[in-house]
């Protein structure tokens, strides 16, 4: 398939905006994109007169526009596993007192596409929308865990690029491995205080009418007021019966 480059840059330039990166410098998306200067320059100008993008002459700063925004709730809105899932994700917010979210794999990441907000977590507050990395999560690890095995060998190569992904998964990725593994036989995963100094979440697979995991959902309980133990054996019975519910809403027989 022949690649159109120009478009390509431009959606570099998109990509290169995050949750954590909002607003961003020229150089910065040289530095993100590999792109020349004056390149990048250029596709700034064409997306700015598209509303894609827009700039801050006081901080120098180019973040994104309001049609970025539209796009991305026409495909919040397209998702049907999104609609689906929120009345369940209510009742398991109610039930446990407890945000509860819902995540999917894009790529190296997990984007949440729904969320029952019951308080706000300390030092990190998601949003629909929010990228974290799929290995350090929950979300990320219920569905990495039931990935064909080509699609994780894939993911688990990528990683082993990464420095700080090698400090987490292992050299050759072993201990990401044995976790799935684990996640696996239980049917969840956890995340305890990993990701977040004084929190530990909870996430389990959802599949489609084809078997296939097509995302999960987790809850999280602060670690002060909630040991391992107690949040697993509070926790996981309605977490796991929401997965299933949602599982069969979406059509698997499993």
């Amino acid at each position: 398939m022949k690649v159109v480059e120009s478009l390509k840059k431009g959606l570099s330039l998109l990509e290169s905006f995050s949750v954590s990166h909002p607003r961003l410098k020229l150089q910065d998306l040289v530095h993100r994109t590999g792109l020349p200067k004056a390149t990048a320059y250029r596709m700034l100008r064409t997306l700015m007169s598209l509303n894609y993008v827009r700039y801050d002459p006081v901080s120098t700063e180019y973040y994104l526009g309001p049609k970025v925004m539209s796009l991305g709730f026409a495909v919040m809105s397209s998702l049907d596993l999104r609609e689906k899932a929120l009345p369940y994700l209510e009742e398991l917010s109610r039930k446990t007192d407890q945000n509860a979210n819902l995540g999917i794999l894009d790529g190296m990441e997990v984007v949440y596409i729904e969320r029952v907000k019951k308080r706000r977590i300390v030092n990190i507050d998601l949003t629909i929308g929010s990228r974290l990395a799929a290995h350090s999560t929950s979300i990320g690890r219920a569905i990495l865990a039931f990935l064909e095995p080509d699609e994780l060998d894939l993911m688990i190569e990528n990683l082993l690029l990464d420095p700080l992904a090698i400090t987490q998964i292992g050299e050759d990725g072993a201990k990401l491995r044995q976790e799935l593994e684990l996640v696996r036989e239980r049917g969840y995963a956890i995340n305890d205080e990993e990701l977040v100094q004084g929190l530990r979440a909870v996430g389990a697979p959802v599949f489609n009418a084809a078997g296939k995991v097509q995302a999960a959902i987790n809850i999280a309980e602060f670690s002060r007021t909630c040991s391992r133990t107690d949040l697993l054996n509070k926790h996981v019975p309605m977490l796991l019966k929401t997965a299933e519910t949602l599982s069969r809403a979406s059509g698997h027989q499993g």
